[in-house]
């Protein structure tokens, strides 16, 4: 049964204020703090100021207590039923998630893989890490993170390591070449290129490892309403001259991974490049935000075939799982994703495989260290293991 609940203010990576969730049951304490994003799409779950949160908490409170933590299930219907908008706009997306978190955790003593019951085989994700990055994550370029993905990896100790490996050589070559302006928010290296000459930088050390390369194009914060603008390059494209240049650069760099490479409201567009690139991953982050409605809209028009998976863009695990179940069901491919104001917290692990995501989008360092840890340990835990099928 639950005992008591709190909230704290903690701070995330960027120095800003984060909700850390705290229920006591009879087995103990468990907690969740909850990250916030920098470039949000606008359908994502709303958030509300700590002193709002203070403000409304005593009636949350005493909706929670006395709840059997066992039920995971029927906690996370309650906070749907305390805040019934969709968006979470009455009690705040960070508390209706930590709630549901912190009441997880305890229904596993904090094993939170194991969320969906015991399994023949479990398989790991990948980690897709962030080595190079720009946008409103701080950089030259408009593009905002080119990322590496260690495909070859047989176990999450080795993709770890490849994936600093390559972090630190990109480093030190930005260096050698008076390239290197410093690290971004999200701890990836920031530089002097534009998007092309960054791309033709990094696809030949990605050549020398082995790994595949992605982009986050983030293109809803370089689209004005009518053209997306390249300030570095020095140009402006249509829609359509946008669509060509995403195929060119895809077929030309190999790229696997795709991830908004056009504005969040052009379903169309989208739909047209999952066509043209086949055998890659067109991924919706911005054009989703994990939402179960705009999901269902993206399957009907054959938008993408891939999704980020960002909790706290939506509500409570079991709404997640069910925009996730929806995915599966007509072969998307979701990948969990850490957000760029990111807190110490590991959960975002052990979803990734309870939910059976084949890749994790997280860090090579700061607050992501303890989901890479995470992983590393959950793999030496676990008898039947594997790492992820790759689509």
């Amino acid at each position: 049964m639950i005992k008591d609940l709190r909230v704290y203010s903690v701070y995330n990576s960027k120095g800003k204020h984060a909700l850390r969730v705290k229920i006591q049951t009879g087995s103990g304490f468990y907690t969740a703090s909850i990250p916030s994003g920098t470039s949000k799409g606008k359908n994502e779950a709303k958030d509300i100021p700590m002193k709002n949160v203070i403000e409304i908490f005593p009636k949350v409170r005493g909706n929670i207590i006395g709840l059997d933590e066992s039920d995971w299930i029927t906690a996370d219907e309650i906070i749907e039923q305390i805040d019934p908008s969709k968006d979470y706009r009455n009690i705040g997306i960070s508390l209706a998630l930590g709630i549901s978190l912190a009441i997880a955790k305890a229904s596993t003593n904090n094993e939170l893989w194991r969320l969906r019951g015991a399994k023949t085989t479990y398989r790991f994700p990948f980690p897709l890490g962030n080595v190079i990055g720009g946008g409103e994550h701080g950089g030259k370029t408009a593009w905002q993170e080119f990322l590496i993905l260690p495909h070859k990896a047989k176990n999450p100790i080795e993709a770890t390591s490849i994936n600093y490996e390559v972090w630190n050589i990109v480093g030190e070559e930005l260096k050698k070449r008076k390239l290197l302006l410093g690290r971004n928010i999200e701890n990836a290296w920031s530089s002097s290129l534009d998007d092309l000459k960054t791309l033709d930088f990094l696809s030949a050390i990605a050549e020398d490892f082995n790994v595949k390369l992605g982009i986050d194009f983030a293109a809803s914060s370089f689209w004005n309403g009518k053209t997306y603008v390249y300030k570095g390059l020095k140009k402006e494209l249509t829609p359509e001259k946008q669509i060509d240049a995403v195929e060119h650069v895809a077929n030309v760099y190999d790229l696997y991974f795709l991830e908004d490479p056009l504005h969040e409201e052009d379903f169309e567009g989208f739909a047209e490049l999952n066509r043209r690139l086949h055998g890659r991953l067109i991924v919706g982050d911005d054009l989703y935000c994990t939402n179960t409605e705009r999901v269902a809209r993206g399957i009907l028009s054959k938008s993408t075939n891939s999704a980020i998976i960002k909790p706290n863009q939506f509500g409570t695990l079991f709404q997640v799982s069910k925009v996730i179940r929806a995915m599966k069901k007509v072969g998307m491919v979701p990948v969990v994703s850490h957000r760029s104001g990111e807190t110490e917290d590991d959960w975002l692990s052990d979803l990734a495989l309870a939910w059976g995501a084949p890749m994790i989008k997280i860090g090579n360092l700061g607050p992501d260290i303890p989901k890479h840890n995470r992983l590393i340990e959950i793999w030496h835990d676990i008898h039947e293991k594997q790492m992820a099928s790759l689509p």
